[in-house]
């Protein structure tokens, strides 16, 4: 793909050619993660992690109050607070 070239606008934000989301899978509305790594700027589509063990696969993580967790890490939690070690 080329490259194109975008103004940021007053409120620092661009717009990301139709093209490259249709590229990248991202839609409108869709979360992405913005990253900085030496100067450059890396916009990828956002995978939710579990908040403990950072796994990102999608068929054990849930949402629970806003955040993250895996199946393993719940279940672990959920022993834990049952033996009374938290």
């Amino acid at each position: 793909m080329k490259n194109n070239y975008k103004k940021v606008s007053s409120h620092g934000s661009i717009n990301i050619p139709v093209a490259m989301r249709r590229e990248m899978g991202i839609q409108g509305g869709d979360p992405v993660e913005v990253s900085l790594n030496n100067g450059v700027v890396t916009v990828s589509p956002y995978m939710p992690r579990c908040i403990f063990c950072e796994t990102n696969d999608e068929t054990v993580i849930h949402k629970l109050r806003g955040k993250y967790i895996c199946s393993h890490c719940a279940a672990e939690a959920f022993m834990k607070v049952k033996e009374g070690e938290v």
